[in-house]
């Protein structure tokens, strides 16, 4: 009996191991971050204690955001002040949550001399969602 049991389970391993390590082949592969893509301390610098007027991509709106050293931002769009909150991630994402939005996280990528904004796809791509057209010292916002 005990013979019996110790076949089941040798066989079942043997089945098994090959089926699971053959998911890992289906599994997407991460995509690689776009070359440019900023580390943490480069987008602490980059945009703190700055005011930044940044373009959507999808529509050319304009924004004046400040990023206060201490967390807070100031914005204004469409002639609308809006505040809230901003920090980066030790992977160097740069993370918004003004008013009562979700907070989301994007990475910030040099092309050239050009300052992007990334956000990844459900596919893993990085798509660029908005330009960072003019960064000035202080808050120019209030």
């Amino acid at each position: 009996m005990k013979t019996l049991k110790k076949f089941k389970f040798l066989l079942a391993c043997t089945l098994l191991i090959p089926l699971l390590g053959g998911c890992s082949l289906l599994m997407p592969k991460p995509v690689p971050l776009p070359p440019g893509t900023l580390d943490a301390a480069a987008v602490e610098a980059l945009f703190s204690d700055k005011t930044v007027e940044s373009v959507l991509d999808k529509n050319g709106r304009v924004s004046l955001t400040y990023y206060n050293p201490n967390g807070e931002l100031h914005q204004l769009q469409q002639g609308q002040k809006r505040s809230g909150t901003w920090s980066v991630r030790s992977d160097g994402r740069i993370c918004l949550q003004i008013e009562e939005r979700d907070q989301k996280c994007r990475i910030v990528v040099k092309e050239g001399t050009t300052y992007r904004k990334y956000v990844v796809k459900r596919n893993g791509n990085h798509e660029p969602v908005l330009t960072y057209r003019l960064f000035r010292d202080g808050n120019l916002v209030e």
